[in-house]
Parts: C-alpha cells; structure tokens; sequence
C-alpha cells in the first residue's frame, strides 16, 4: 500500500517540503521528518523592468535536490514543491525542460508546484516559474522575493530609470540601455527586499483649493506623466487633511504662501518618505502614504509653534498625523500608531537615547536609518503619551502658548508650558527627555 507523508514543516520564510510517497508493510504506519539538510534547492533568478508594458518580468530556474535518507533505497520521492510568491503576481507559469508544470494556490497563500517526475533519493529536478508584476509607466515598486538555499539574482533596469534596492550588497554593471543588478551565489536571503526605481521625466500639473479658516489656499501637484491616480489622491487628501489639522491644532493655517507638492524619488527626499521645504513646497517620495504626506502637512503648524528642538518638531507632526487619520481612516490610524510602539519597543535595546541630544542626517542609509527611525518613535511615543494623558483640549492650550511665545522654545520652556495648562503629573515627559 502506498500513503502520503508530508515532509517537514510549513515555515514561510523557506522552502516548503514537498510530498513524499512511503511504501508501507503489514499496514504499520510510519511518519517521517526531514531533517534540515534532507532537501535543498538552488535558485537563479531575473527581474527585468519593462516600462513600457508596464511590467516586470519575473523569471526563475529552480533545481531541487532530494538528499533526504528516509526515501533511500526507492522507499519513497517527493513530487511537488510549495513556494511563496509576491502579492500581485500574475501571469504565472511553470514548466520543466520539456512540459508545463501544473500549480495550484493553497489557502496559505504559497503555491504548490507539481513535478512531471519523480524525485529519488540523491536525484534532482530543474523546473521554472515565470510571473508578472504590474507597475507604473515611470515608477516601479515590487519586491525581490526570494527563498531557498542557494540564490543568484539580477535585476535589470532602463538606464534612465534611477534605482534604490533595500540592500547594498551586489554588484552593478552598466550596458548601453540598461543598469544590472547582480547578487551572486551564496549572500543571504532571508526576507523580501523592495525596489523602487523611477523615471525622472517632465512633471504635469493638477491644481486646487482648499477653503480654509482665515482664506483660500492654492494646491499645486506636480507628478510625473502616468501618475495622475496618484496625483488625484494627493490633492483629495490634502485639501481634507488642511482643514483637520486647523481644528485640531486650534489655530488657522500659519503660513502666508500657497503649497506646492512634488513627487519626487528617493535621492531627491534624502532617503525620507517626505520632506517640507516651506515655501519650496513638499517633496513627497511617490511611494508614500497619506500618513507621510499628513505628516509633512502638519509641519506648516509644528514650524509656527517655535519649537527649537526637533523630538518636538517631529513628535507632535507625528502625533497630528495620527489625530487626523482617526478622523478620516480610523483603523488605519490605531494601525499606525500600534506599528510606531512597536518600533519604538524593538528598538529601545539597541538605539535608546535621551530625545534632547536627537538630531538627524541630512540623508539616511543602512548605517543610520535605525537610529533615525527610533528618534521618531520615541517622539512619537511621548507626544501621544501626552495627549492621551491629557486631551485635546489641553494641546489646543499649550498650542496658543507656543505660536505666541517670544523666542525658540527649548525643553525647558516646554516644560514650563505644559505645567502652566495643566496641574497634572508631567514626570513623564522629563523621562523621555533625559533618560
């Protein structure tokens, strides 16, 4: 009698044991395990971005070796091979040398790949699989995802195109039209590592208006052509978040000049999601989100309130954020703000410091984006710890007390202000400060 056995475990970040069939006597049922080096796989896999149909392509060449001692002595093969691909993969495709391969999706989220073969103990197989990821005509965001044992990538992109990849560690060579990304043989590949990479090209224009306390202000939006979903968003959203963020600083939009968005890549904002330049206008990385762009939005009030140090600057941009968002997303907004003291907990071991010696980069790379990244968190951490400690009502408070104060204020000028709106124990905010 023949009975299927499935081989190891389902972990999401490896590859997926296949079925192994087991010849069984005298109906004695046994199960068995693969060990960790019972099977592995080599993987040689191409990304190449194809602007003009909108897509990258995806192609990978996998061979599968079955070490594993348990199907010795032809007591058993493996005859499928599970395997997770990105969100958003279309046009799939698998086949060997000779015929296509079937593949089904499990409800899991990996996909099943079944051999036209039987593999043996000490045999292996070479089998690919072809997909498609949909991008934008100038802009391109996907991820290399990648798992197995032994993995070579290149990735190919238009000359013109400028490319940011979520690590650093390969090789590049540049062709007449293209640049090539190359990761060679034996680097580890233990997550998904997005790209973005963009066509810098003559920017359109969407204007608007958005209706404020004390009068009208001009929107302009400048995207690159093929992006006018994106730019249509940004408008909508600014024109709502303006008119939230007056309500909920309690003070009408400060500044005397119209805003001017850009989107822009990411050596233009400095590695950073967004960056407000004031009256330059926000330069907005095009793969942000409303919570970035609420952020750089909020900065016109953080920059009336004469903060002097930056945990307040980014702190309370932050902590607006998340007080819009409740209003006009609000699962995403408690989504966020569990994300951010999540961060802010990871990181505290490593990256601690007291948020009055915080200061960041012009730029960020591999080596500070950490420690950047904590500095926000904690910011954030202490701006909400106060607001949820003591209402809106007293920020909108403290909020009159900052725009109208003489001269930059420093931490203790803000303790001073938070302790003359409020009788409530503020120890906390010392905390954050200096410890």
């Amino acid at each position: 009698m023949f009975s299927l056995i499935v081989m190891g475990k389902m972990l999401k970040n490896r590859i997926l044991a296949g079925t192994i069939l087991l010849i069984l006597f005298l109906c004695t049922i046994h199960t068995t395990v693969a060990g960790s080096n019972a099977i592995s796989t080599e993987i040689t896999s191409s990304y190449k971005l194809v602007p003009d149909e909108g897509i990258v392509k995806v192609s990978k060449e996998i061979t599968f070796f079955n070490n594993d001692t348990g199907t010795k002595f032809w007591r058993g093969y493996y005859s499928n091979y599970n395997y997770y691909l990105p969100e958003g993969a279309m046009n799939i495709e698998a086949y060997d040398n000779e015929n296509p391969m079937a593949c089904t999706r499990s409800p899991d989220g990996y996909y099943v790949f079944y051999f036209n073969q039987k593999v043996w103990y000490e045999e292996s197989y070479t089998f690919h699989i072809d997909y498609e990821l949909e991008i934008n005509r100038n802009t391109a965001v996907f991820s290399l995802s990648e798992y197995g044992d032994n993995i070579e990538v290149t990735l190919e992109v238009p000359s013109d195109f400028d490319t940011y990849i979520g690590r650093e560690d390969y090789k590049i060579e540049e062709k007449m039209y293209s640049s090539i990304y190359k990761f060679e043989k034996g680097q580890k590949w233990d997550k998904s590592y997005v790209v973005n990479s963009v066509r810098v090209s003559p920017r359109q224009i969407l204007t608007g208006t958005a209706s404020l306390q004390e009068r009208n202000v001009d929107i302009e939006v400048r995207y690159w052509e093929g992006e006018e979903q994106w730019a249509q968003d940004v408008m909508s959203t600014t024109v709502e978040s303006l008119t939230l963020l007056e309500e909920k600083w309690g003070f009408a939009y400060p500044a005397d000049y119209n805003i001017t968005i850009t989107q822009a890549n990411i050596t233009e904002t400095g590695g950073y999601g967004g960056y407000n330049e004031g009256r330059n206008g926000i330069w907005l990385l095009y793969t942000s989100n409303h919570g970035i762009l609420i952020h750089e939005l909020a900065h016109y009030w953080t920059r009336a309130c004469n903060f002097d140090q930056l945990w307040m600057d980014e702190g309370y941009a932050d902590l607006y954020t998340y007080i819009v968002m409740s209003e006009t997303e609000p699962e995403e907004a408690v989504s966020r703000r569990d994300r951010f003291f999540e961060k802010y907990e990871s990181l505290k071991d490593e990256h601690d410091f007291p948020l009055s010696d915080w200061s960041t980069p012009q730029s960020i790379d591999h080596s500070t984006e950490e420690r950047v990244d904590f500095g926000y968190k904690k910011a954030f951490a202490l701006t909400f710890t106060l607001y949820d400690t003591m209402g809106i009502d007293t920020l909108q408070a403290m909020n009159q007390k900052f725009i109208n104060y003489g001269d930059d204020i420093d931490n203790s000028d803000y303790l001073t202000i938070v302790n003359s709106v409020s009788s409530q124990d503020t120890s906390f905010i010392e905390t954050y400060l200096y410890a």
